[in-house]
């Protein structure tokens, strides 16, 4: 009977360790998919923060071509001034569009929390049984 109890104990002892040592991995591996999908998410925020810039350089490029057809319409040739400005406009707006459109819709860290989840379920039913 003493032998018996042993053995429960022995086999109680080695299934918190490959508990212990499966919530270990489950960490480790959950460490390096959120480091992998921020590393995606950063690529994507690079492009639309590229797009936001260039739409920024062309929106004080058209306030100043603005200018300029303020100063001509008070003296000078305004109509080329103003449609050098309105293609300017043009040119921003699709900028702004585009890094509009770059931005990433999906929720940060979306798959890790899934694969964390699906993870935690795995190791309760491992536990429960």
């Amino acid at each position: 009977m003493a032998e018996t109890q042993q053995n429960h104990e022995t086999g109680l002892v080695d299934l918190v360790k490959g508990a212990v040592k499966d919530a270990q991995e489950l960490v480790k591996i959950e460490v390096d998919l959120a480091k992998n999908e921020a590393k995606e998410e950063v690529t994507k925020l690079t492009a639309s923060t590229i797009a936001f810039a260039a739409a920024f350089a062309l929106a004080i490029l058209t306030i100043s071509m603005l200018l300029v057809a303020a100063v001509f319409a008070v003296g000078g040739g305004a109509v080329p001034a103003l449609a050098i400005a309105a293609v300017l406009f043009l040119i921003t707006a699709g900028a702004a569009i585009a890094g509009y459109m770059l931005i990433p819709k999906e929720a940060p860290l979306d798959d890790t929390k899934e694969h964390a989840e699906r993870q935690v379920n795995v190791l309760k039913e491992r536990m429960a049984s």
